[in-house]
């Protein structure tokens, strides 16, 4: 009873608090005002450091709540900044990706092939190499199918993914030529190598907050650079947009994709499954 509870008050937390966009907002305002210029994820990989002025690299992971994206790239938009979006086959909402698209943001597959793949062979451990070949197949029809659906993507990124421990799903692309695949780079391995300043991400706690007790305004003064920030933008959504946003995923319309698998079979993006 006592484990029930104490899942019960972390999400009534959230229901009942105030969303947090008034601080995402002050947040990249700070940035600015240090001499901070901020990019997106995929273009500073794509083009290198570029400038000499101190860097803020955005990264956003739509894990949950796709509507919540759309509050949190209209404040973008409006102060100017553009950024990287990666969703999960269960948050990649037609009106919400096509809504990005259209302002010209970069979005990308939040791919979590391997880890899901183990769940349904029912694996609880680190698996072997037949899984991964297989998973990488996978990887590459979902990758192709989520550019017929939502349109062209140069990246990918590995959704972090803890219920199997010692199963990553950042392996499959580890060491392997991504043009394969259809895409240019994975964002992740694109990073190894790469120096960076500090990296930031967000809390899940209903009080927010970074992941490591930064204070942004405190880091940007010292001019530390680059700065890789990675949220989600469902950690600054609460109350009643995260009920609204369950609605809006009962609304996915059905998709017919052909497939190798099963032709013409109606899917829905909001699903666990890809639409393969």
């Amino acid at each position: 009873m006592e484990v029930a509870s104490s899942r019960v008050r972390p999400r009534l937390s959230r229901t009942f608090s105030r969303g947090r966009w008034s601080e995402y907002r002050r947040f990249l305002e700070l940035a600015s005002r240090h001499g901070y210029r901020t990019v997106p994820l995929e273009s500073w990989i794509a083009e290198g450091r570029g400038e000499e002025r101190p860097t803020l690299i955005l990264r956003h992971d739509v894990d949950q709540h796709p509507r919540s994206a759309l509050t949190m790239a209209a404040i973008e938009d409006d102060l100017g900044v553009r950024s990287s979006w990666y969703f999960r086959w269960r948050t990649a909402h037609p009106a919400v990706v096509s809504a990005l698209r259209r302002r010209g943001l970069e979005v990308g597959l939040h791919y979590e092939t391997l880890t899901r793949n183990a769940m349904e062979q029912g694996s609880s451990g680190p698996v072997g190499g037949a899984m991964l070949e297989e998973s990488r197949r996978v990887l590459h029809a979902e990758i192709s199918a989520f550019a017929d659906l939502f349109g062209p993507l140069r990246s990918v990124v590995p959704h972090g993914d803890s219920r199997i421990p010692g199963v990553h799903n950042a392996d499959l692309l580890q060491g392997e030529d991504c043009s394969r695949y259809g895409i240019e780079f994975d964002a992740n391995e694109a990073m190894r190598g790469r120096q960076l300043g500090h990296w930031l991400t967000d809390r899940t706690a209903a009080e927010g907050g970074w992941n490591d007790g930064s204070d942004p305004g405190a880091l940007f003064a010292t001019g530390v650079s680059p700065i890789l920030s990675v949220t989600h933008p469902n950690n600054w959504a609460s109350g009643p947009s995260l009920w609204v946003d369950r609605l809006l995923r009962a609304t996915l319309p059905a998709v017919s994709l052909n497939s190798t698998r099963s032709p013409s079979r109606p899917i829905r993006t909001g699903s666990d499954r890809p639409p393969l």
